[in-house]
């Protein structure tokens, strides 16, 4: 009987419940005709007790036809037939109605359709397979907040499973790995070589641990047998699809600076102008942008391009300036730039290394936006950082497009958790503050382009940036 590495914490045993009645239910059910499935479904809707010929009329069907199909129903254990008298078990047609749904045009396997097959197993068996409280007040309210209540925590969970290696875990791959997240039965049966029993149990051990699920679909005169993500989850792996930022298929991006550690090398070249000689801002007002004789001259000592907007130059230098100031490797004295000793010992850095002095720096911070203080920290910044991991290819995007995916936390209303309103449940999606949206920018204009992990370019007037080799590295 199909059970899992001692190593996981779930220990869904299917021996501990009559799990291959299960089985057979599922093989039979999975093999019915249409005509099968409309008797089926008939006897479901119809009274505990019938006619058989009242029953062959009512769905204009032939003694002979009708027959096999409810003695195949009979050895389910659904009905008994007695003379012309057809007497359905209550308990096993409350059993067949749950599986029937499936082949529903609506069926979602979703969170509720999970409650009820955990119905169907003893409910003194659920702590054990679950790992939970036996004092729980409400089982499956527990076993969705341990194991599905965020998508971490159920990446977590199913890496504890120990699947790897293993046709189950070849199987979760097929299904979770590429949209639209549902996989053919009969691609899976055929691809890894399995029969239909072995299969089923597979599935039978997948549903119970909320990792896939099996659904039919209507196609001619033929079902097909899907098996997919359960519902809610398999609607954020969609959302998660949809907003792929994919790749600037043009090559006509123009980057605002030609190198992927330019303001690195920026910085270099003002400290090395003022270990020679301080640098005269006696005309600059530290509070605002520098005057257009300031931004020229340094413009051409860090050798911008000669056509480059004034106010882009006057806000980048000025930028520069402040950050050297920022993190002491410069200071300010009656109107000129000096060089700070310990600037010396950064100089002597290769350019990676002077990025991560940037980027770790305890005193640095956002200061080219007007961020709130209480997010401008490195708490938030680095939260704000862990939206460039779904775009950490050699490629350009819009940031437009980018940030229709964040799915970054920065507090309730941003962090992805899976809530129920009224019988449904799903995934809430983050919905940021415009103060988080700022964040966000700035993180990606400022904190990891002076870091040396993203280039920035513009392409038809929109914004867009690239990962570069060291922010891959890094991420």
């Amino acid at each position: 009987m199909l059970e899992l590495s001692p190593l996981r914490k779930n220990k869904v045993n299917l021996s501990d419940y009559n799990s291959q009645q299960d089985i057979e239910n599922r093989m039979m059910l999975a093999d019915f005709t249409i005509f099968e499935h409309r008797v089926l479904e008939e006897i479901l809707f119809s009274s505990l007790k019938l006619s058989f010929k009242k029953f062959c009329k009512s769905i204009d069907s032939l003694d002979q036809d009708v027959l096999p199909v409810l003695e195949k129903l009979a050895a389910a254990g659904l009905l008994s037939i007695d003379g012309d008298n057809l007497l359905v078990d209550k308990e096993m047609r409350k059993y067949f109605e749950f599986q029937i749904a499936r082949f529903d045009e609506e069926f979602k396997p979703d969170m509720e359709f999970l409650q009820g097959l955990l119905r169907k197993v003893p409910i003194h068996v659920l702590p054990t397979w679950y790992s939970i409280p036996r004092t729980s007040s409400n089982i499956f309210e527990s076993i969705l907040e341990k194991h599905l209540l965020s998508p971490q925590i159920f990446i977590r969970y199913l890496s504890e499973l120990h699947l790897n290696n293993t046709k189950l875990g070849a199987i979760v791959q097929d299904v979770h790995g590429t949209a639209p997240f549902q996989v053919a039965s009969s691609d899976l049966i055929a691809k890894y070589n399995l029969s239909r029993r072995e299969f089923e149990e597979i599935m039978l051990w997948l549903e119970f641990n909320f990792i896939c699920c099996l659904s039919y679909k209507k196609e001619d005169d033929y079902w097909i047998e899907w098996v997919s993500p359960f519902y809610e989850w398999r609607q954020y792996l969609l959302f998660l699809e949809e907003t792929i930022p994919f790749p600037i298929v043009s090559k006509d991006v123009i980057a605002n600076r030609e190198t992927d550690f330019a303001f690195v090398e920026d910085l270099t070249k003002l400290l090395q102008k003022a270990e020679k000689n301080p640098i005269d801002l006696t005309s600059w007002d530290s509070s605002s942008l520098f005057d257009e004789d300031i931004t020229r001259t340094l413009s051409s000592l860090i050798e911008l391009r000669p056509l480059t907007e004034i106010s882009f130059a006057q806000k980048y230098l000025t930028q520069a300036i402040k950050k050297l100031c920022l993190v002491h490797l410069a200071h300010l004295e009656k109107g000129r730039l000096y060089c700070n000793e310990s600037a010396k010992d950064w100089l002597n850095l290769s350019l990676e290394n002077k990025a991560s002095y940037l980027h770790r720096h305890p005193l640095n911070h956002i200061i080219s936006f007007s961020i709130p203080a209480s997010l401008n920290t490195e708490k938030y910044i680095h939260e704000a950082e862990k939206a460039i991991k779904r775009v950490a290819h050699d490629g350009w995007v819009y940031v437009d497009d980018f940030m229709k995916g964040v799915v970054t936390s920065f507090d309730e209303h941003s962090t992805i958790t899976l809530k129920k309103t009224g019988k449904t449940w799903r995934y809430t999606l983050p919905q940021y503050s415009e103060e988080q949206k700022l964040l966000l920018k700035a993180t990606l204009f400022e904190w990891l382009f002076e870091a040396g992990m993203v280039s920035l370019g513009v392409l038809g007037g929109r914004n867009c940036f690239r990962v570069t080799a060291f922010g891959r590295c890094f991420f």
